[in-house]
């Protein structure tokens, strides 16, 4: 599912920047990456006003790549920090160290090990290289992001972690275990009582086209203005690549049309979704979902909803518009 990828043979011009506050990002791992990294290009970021000092340090150096370590919310960041910083510059090559908990970028491009990624790059192996464009929207790039009951039930799940703090049942409300939970005892009934979501979604961009669940398009190509779907939408999400966290594979045809990301609207009532999230996960696509490759669509709910943004929570929207970044970001795997 990887977009053709080229091979990078690494070098020494590189920095690797983690997480400090990130879950699997303790003193005995930092110890450990301390050994094999030069101390003088080894950063753990403890807030955000740090990280941006960090990353606009490593624009400076000219560093060549810079590996980020954390969740999709801190590689996210990263890539954002880098691009803001970069000026006339080119943006440095992003390596991806698998520390946080979904990990869906860690997972797609076949991140193993911090420590065991490191040491091969360290010894000269040779690494995946992946030109990705991303989704933009409010001036932030990001690789997938959704508005409804899936942003529902990652506001859920944060409201879990911190009820669950300190208590004896915290250690069950964490990761995927925490989610399911999060969604069948809160989400679910709450969305259950709500009634349906009208949305309405316009095509800004290029022609965009609906797919079938093969991914290839069918019907006329909805041109500039046209209107790609008007109807209920339990949940309206687009990405450049296939899944969300957890290896979920959501977006199953987001790398086969170049020049365009796959947008998805769920039209599922909250029981029809709980009874099909197996299917879905294995990238298969049941009654009540539709899908399209667009490059730049405004959608624009009746109500406001629950939006997030790289499986981070994002606050609510009843209106964003989704747009193909116009570059790429080069992106670090394992070969």
């Amino acid at each position: 599912m990887l977009p053709a990828p080229t091979y990078t043979l690494p070098d020494d011009n590189y920095a690797v920047v983690l997480n400090a506050n990130a879950g699997r990002v303790n003193g005995r791992l930092a110890r450990s990456i301390q050994r094999v990294v030069p101390h003088d290009r080894l950063f753990l970021t403890e807030s955000e006003e740090h990280a941006q000092e960090v990353f606009h340090h490593c624009i400076s150096r000219e560093y060549g790549t810079v590996f980020a370590g954390g969740g999709d919310g801190t590689i996210i960041g990263a890539i954002n920090a880098l691009d803001s910083y970069r000026g006339e510059q080119r943006m440095p090559n992003v390596g991806v160290l698998r520390l946080g908990t979904g990990n869906a970028l860690a997972h797609w491009l076949g991140s193993g090990r911090p420590m065991t990624d490191l040491r091969r790059w360290n010894n000269g192996q040779v690494h995946r290289s992946v030109s990705m464009h991303m989704v933009e929207a409010e001036g932030t790039l990001f690789p997938f992001a959704g508005l409804g009951i899936d942003a529902a039930v990652l506001n859920d799940y944060n409201e879990l972690k911190t009820a669950a703090r300190g208590r004896w049942w915290e250690a069950a409300c964490k990761g995927l275990p925490g989610y399911v939970v999060a969604a069948y005892l809160k989400t679910i009934p709450n969305y259950l009582r709500r009634p349906k979501q009208r949305v309405r979604i316009t095509n800004l961009g290029r022609p965009a086209f609906r797919i079938d669940p093969s991914g290839r398009e069918v019907g006329p190509a909805i041109p500039t203005g046209g209107t790609l779907y008007d109807g209920d939408a339990a949940t309206v999400c687009c990405g450049t690549m296939p899944f969300y966290g957890y290896k979920m594979k959501i977006f199953p045809h987001a790398t086969r049309r170049a020049g365009r990301f796959q947008l998805r609207c769920i039209d599922m009532s909250p029981i029809q979704m709980a009874l099909n999230v197996g299917k879905v996960w294995r990238g298969e696509t049941p009654s009540g979902i539709h899908d399209f490759y667009a490059d730049r669509v405004h959608v624009e709910y009746q109500d406001s909803m629950p939006y997030q943004l790289g499986g981070e929570a994002m606050g609510y929207r009843n209106e964003v518009t989704f747009s193909l970044a116009s570059y790429p970001v080069t992106l670090l795997g394992q070969a």
